[in-house]
């Protein structure tokens, strides 16, 4: 079954990390990229995340998930999502059915069967976003696609896209029928403009897309 894509704000939302491993550290580290507010639940973690605990990036509670079930509750609560990522299939599965009990978000590492959404693979230009999904399927297939499209896609394609949003009150101003602003970001678009920041011109490109709306 095909899963419907969505793009959240994570900037200042609980977001919870069960599980101290180089897994859960992966995710911390994503996580903190889109400025979420990143608690990590584990009895042991990595270097690196005791690191950003030290230094208030994170929140760590240096406990079991399972320690305390009455604690489950007050753990979790104001959490947008939660990633289970321990080694232990039944704390990862009580992480879900808690979760899942109180309608939030749970992503549980290499089991498809226990999460509610998966995360894509991410080509991220600037806040020019690609994600790529197979549902769960295949994420072989979806880091395979991200890496070619890694290659294809350099720099020049981020810095076309916030040139774009520069633009975008000027071009809703000057038309305001939708497709008479859809043709001048084509005009933008099926220009030199990619190849003149491809070649470091940004001023010249800048130019070039004014002067095409």
């Amino acid at each position: 079954m095909a899963h419907y894509p969505i793009n959240l704000d994570l900037k200042g939302r609980r977001c919870l990390v069960i599980g101290g491993g180089s897994v859960a550290e992966r995710k911390v580290e994503t996580l903190l990229e889109f400025e979420a507010e990143v608690v990590v639940i584990a009895p042991e973690i990595t270097a690196k995340l005791s690191d950003l605990a030290s230094s208030g990036t994170i929140q760590h509670l240096a406990v079991s998930y399972l320690s305390d079930p009455s604690d489950s509750s007050d753990r979790l609560q104001g959490a947008l999502l939660v990633f289970a990522a321990t080694d232990d299939r039944e704390v990862n599965k009580r992480v879900s059915a808690d979760c899942q009990s109180r309608g939030i978000l749970v992503n549980v590492v290499d089991d498809p069967e226990l999460c509610t959404f998966f995360v894509p693979a991410i080509v991220q230009r600037e806040d020019l976003i690609i994600s790529i999904s197979t549902s769960g399927r295949s994420p072989a297939m979806a880091r395979w696609l991200r890496i070619r499209l890694e290659e294809a896609l350099g720099p020049e394609y981020g810095q076309l896209a916030d040139i774009l949003g520069q633009l975008r009150s000027e071009v809703k101003a000057k038309y305001r029928d939708p497709g008479d602003r859809t043709q001048a970001y084509l005009r933008i678009l099926n220009s030199d403009v990619l190849t003149l920041l491809s070649e470091g011109k940004d001023q010249e490109a800048l130019a070039k897309a004014s002067s095409l709306i």
